[in-house]
């Protein structure tokens, strides 16, 4: 508990907003002038504005922000040292994911990074370790009004029912069908927000495709930030899938690589809490996993008798 508590402190000190970019991000959501797809991921936003008005403070003071972000950090931290646990790996080697973390989110935020406050990711996380648990728990109906919540925050949550997939296979047909109803739920409540809040014009001029990636490869510090980031740790996953659970391998397989490919394609590729939920429910896990059954010592033989 002490290592989650200074985690959550330690990134908390680094969620700054010097320039007013997520207060402003909220005023404007909440005013309908946002840009797509800023105006399409509104509920992160909407805890905000519920906090703003419940402990009276005003629409330019941080402290909601900073204190939502704490609530934030707890959350990843404690239920991904929860799930690390079902995963198999041991307290020291959940202890170390921890802030393996921490260090990684610490990279991409404050005065230098490129990430902002990233509220909604640090959500959309959230949801993912959430419906890893309900997966792993055998709580799989609940997937679908998980699904509400987390598309309502942000469309990536769209791959929350891999999850379903990647533990029980696509050959059983009830795991199937909720992931059929969860998707048919999440394009309900996709379509609603969009209809609701009407067409936005899009905030950046290369905004997709090609276009994109090279506009990102001409900002000064974008390819580092991605490293500092990401760094090897997908290379180090598909090197240790072989070490790893067929749950974790399948998972990795059905998301990184399309999660990658889609935010390189499509967003900045300096900002790195773009790649926060794969990170702490796929990779990193998977990487340790594999290391410690790399690392276990052999059992010791029985002598002849």
């Amino acid at each position: 508990m002490l290592t989650i508590l200074v985690a959550s402190w330690q990134v908390t000190l680094r969620s700054d907003d010097e320039n007013g970019v997520v207060r402003t991000m909220t005023q404007t959501l909440f005013s309908g002038r946002a840009g797509d797809l800023s105006q399409y991921r509104p509920l992160s936003y909407a805890v905000i504005v519920g906090l703003q008005r419940f402990l009276g403070f005003g629409p330019d003071d941080l402290r909601p922000y900073v204190l939502m972000r704490f609530v934030q950090c707890l959350l990843i931290f404690g239920l991904a040292y929860i799930l690390y646990g079902h995963l198999g790996l041991r307290p020291r080697t959940r202890l170390l994911a921890i802030g393996l973390l921490a260090g990684i989110i610490s990279l991409s935020l404050g005065p230098l990074g490129p990430s902002t406050f990233s509220l909604d990711r640090f959500t959309d996380t959230i949801f993912y370790l959430i419906a890893a648990l309900l997966v792993v728990y055998g709580r799989d109906v609940l997937i679908p009004p998980l699904m509400v919540l987390a598309v309502a925050n942000r469309e990536t949550s769209v791959f929350i029912p891999m999850l379903l997939l990647a533990r029980h296979g696509f050959r059983k047909r009830q795991a199937l069908l909720i992931s059929l109803v969860a998707w048919v739920i999440a394009a309900v409540v996709y379509i609603a927000i969009h209809e609701y809040y009407g067409p936005r014009p899009r905030t950046e001029e290369s905004y997709w495709g090609t276009a994109m990636v090279l506009h990102s490869l001409g900002m000064p510090a974008q390819v580092p930030f991605f490293f500092a980031t990401v760094g090897l740790l997908p290379l180090l996953a598909v090197a240790e899938l072989k070490n790893a659970d067929a749950f974790l391998r399948r998972l990795f397989w059905l998301v990184v690589p399309a999660w990658f490919a889609l935010h390189i394609w499509a967003a900045r590729l300096g900002e790195g809490m773009l790649y926060l939920a794969p990170l702490t429910l796929i990779i990193v896990p998977l990487v340790l996993q594999g290391l410690e059954r790399r690392l276990a010592p052999a059992p010791l033989a029985h002598p002849a008798t």
